[in-house]
């Protein structure tokens, strides 16, 4: 746990009043003027939260790239706009449908925000990694069979899924490497 953490759980623990929140998705995130964005929530019914740092210390009012955050259910009415100022920090329900704005089309640097996604148990953090995780790896009609499976195996303790997890993407990691050296032994000997 560093320093950082330690402000993202104090923030939290004052904002919703509970304690005990576990991180799941840490990221940089980084955008162009000429980059796209989309409008999206960052989970889907859990009682989660998304904790947004702005790390450009050279934007000034005007130059842009804040958070926009749109009604529920009409994505035409933003109702609310978060401007990217050096060390301001957005925190939200993840359910809330947003987007990142890039920063202003005369601008030759990023922008750049730290975000950090929180579950409210170490079990529900390690099970959104994982199916974050899953969802990327494998195909659509096998997420929600898999998942199950997974959850089944190890019932609800956090430390046995994460070892399955890390178990699992091991032996993926196998298997491709397995295929990638039978492919180039292929291609070398014809």
């Amino acid at each position: 746990k560093s320093e950082m953490w330690a402000v993202v759980n104090q923030t939290l623990n004052q904002i919703t009043g509970h304690e005990g929140w576990y991180p799941y998705d840490v990221s940089c995130n980084l955008n162009r003027a000429w980059d796209h964005t989309r409008i999206h929530k960052d989970c889907y019914d859990k009682d989660e939260y998304t904790f947004l740092l702005y790390l450009n210390p050279e934007f000034k009012p005007g130059h842009l790239g804040g958070t926009v955050y749109y009604e529920h259910e009409d994505l035409s009415n933003i109702v609310m706009s978060v401007q990217n100022r050096y060390g301001r920090v957005a925190l939200f329900h993840c359910e809330i449908k947003h987007a990142g704005r890039p920063p202003h089309a005369y601008l030759t640097n990023a922008r750049y925000s730290f975000a950090v996604k929180v579950a409210r148990t170490k079990l529900e953090a390690v099970q959104r990694e994982m199916q974050q995780s899953l969802w990327n790896d494998l195909d659509d009609e096998d997420k929600p069979e898999e998942m199950t499976k997974l959850t089944e195996e190890v019932g609800s303790d956090p430390d046995l899924l994460e070892n399955k997890f890390v178990e699992y993407f091991k032996e993926e990691l196998d298997n491709r490497l397995n295929d990638l050296e039978t492919a180039l032994k292929t291609a070398g000997g014809s």
